[in-house]
C-alpha cells in the first residue's frame, strides 16, 4: 500500500479512481479515457447488460474504440482472467454494491488486482466504488469485508444514504478508519508513487477517524 493521505492503496502502475455516480458524457469519463493508454483495449463490469450497452456508448460518444463487457458469469475462469488483465481501462458500475459483489468472485477480483499492478485504470462508478475499501457499508448488514484496494478507509458513494449517518454509523463501529465521501459528479483518483487527485466536482470529503494519529490529521489538513 501507499499514499500520503491518512489511508492508502495498493501499489501499481493504474490508477483507482472512486466516483459518486455515473452520468453520461461526464467529465470523469472523459479523463479517464485521457489517462489510460492510447489505443488499449476498454471493458466494462456491469450489474445488467443494459448498463453495460448504456456505459459502452457512452464512451464511445467520448471517442474511445470499441470496448467489451467483461461477463462474471462466465464459467471459463481462464477467459475472464484474459478479459480483464489484457484491458487498459476498465469501467464498473453497479446500482447495488452487493449484488456486484456476489458476482465478483475470486478470479476477477485477483486479475481485478494485476490489471491494476499492471497499469490499468479502474473506473469504479457509484455503488461500486464502495467495494473497494478494507471495509465497506452495506445498508443491510452494516460494516462488512471489502475488496481492500484502499486500506485504513470505508469508501462511501452518492446514493448509500445519507453521507452523514453513514458515516457516524462506520466511525461507531470503525473508530479506526476514515471514511471517504464522494459526491454525484466527483471521484477520488488514486494513482502510482501516492500521486492523488480529485475530478470533476472536487467533492469528495474524508473524515478522520476518532482513532487516527494527529500527526496523520495534521498532514491531511496541511
Amino acid at each position: 500500500m501507499t499514499g500520503l493521505a491518512p489511508f492508502g492503496w495498493r501499489s501499481g502502475e493504474g490508477w483507482l479512481v472512486l466516483s459518486g455516480g455515473a452520468h453520461p458524457m461526464s467529465e470523469i469519463r472523459a479523463m479517464a479515457l485521457s489517462r489510460c493508454n492510447s489505443g488499449a483495449d476498454i471493458a466494462c463490469i456491469t450489474q445488467t447488460d443494459a448498463m453495460g450497452d448504456a456505459l459502452m456508448d457512452d464512451l464511445a460518444e467520448l471517442g474511445a474504440p470499441t470496448g467489451y463487457h467483461i461477463d462474471l458469469a462466465e464459467p471459463d475462469n481462464n477467459l475472464i482472467y484474459e478479459q480483464i488483465t489484457s484491458a487498459g481501462l476498465i469501467v464498473i458500475a453497479a446500482h447495488c454494491a452487493d449484488s456486484l459483489r456476489s458476482a465478483l468472485r475470486q478470479t476477477a477480483v485477483h486479475a481485478l488486482k494485476q490489471a491494476f499492478t499492471s497499469g490499468t485504470l479502474l473506473l469504479c462508478e457509484g455503488a461500486a466504488a464502495g467495494l473497494f475499501g478494507e471495509q465497506r457499508w452495506s445498508a443491510i448488514d452494516g460494516v462488512m469485508r471489502g475488496l481492500n484496494f484502499v486500506s485504513g478507509a470505508v469508501i462511501v458513494p452518492a446514493g448509500a444514504g445519507s453521507g452523514d449517518h453513514v458515516a457516524r454509523q462506520v466511525q461507531s463501529a470503525l473508530p479506526e478508519v476514515a471514511v471517504i465521501g464522494l459526491a454525484s459528479g466527483s471521484a477520488l483518483a488514486l494513482g502510482p508513487d501516492g500521486l492523488l487527485e480529485t475530478w470533476g466536482s472536487h467533492e469528495v470529503t474524508i473524515r478522520l477517524g476518532a482513532l487516527q494519529p494527529l500527526e496523520v490529521a495534521r498532514a491531511e489538513a496541511g
